[in-house]
């Protein structure tokens, strides 16, 4: 099995509390007023980001915001207790 070097970004289990099939909801602070989506986690990785599926309110304008490369930071994210 070959090593995984430490810059190289690989799908984890978890993350600073984040797991996949989380609940959570995004904050898009470039916009006032602040506006919330709602999302599942889909997966986690180790740059401290994740992909989201996100629920059908999410707007280009937001997408535009938060997600680089697919994947959301997970500052943006706050997760929900079932």
């Amino acid at each position: 099995m070959a090593a995984v070097s430490s810059s190289e970004i690989v799908m984890v289990d978890s993350k600073w509390g984040f797991a996949a099939n989380q609940r959570v909801v995004a904050q898009d602070v470039e916009v006032l007023p602040v506006k919330l989506y709602g999302g599942r986690i889909s997966s986690v990785w180790s740059d401290g980001s994740a992909i989201i599926i996100w629920d059908q309110d999410f707007t280009i304008e937001a997408d535009k915001h938060l997600v680089q490369s697919g994947r959301v930071d997970l500052h943006y994210l706050t997760r929900l207790v079932a």
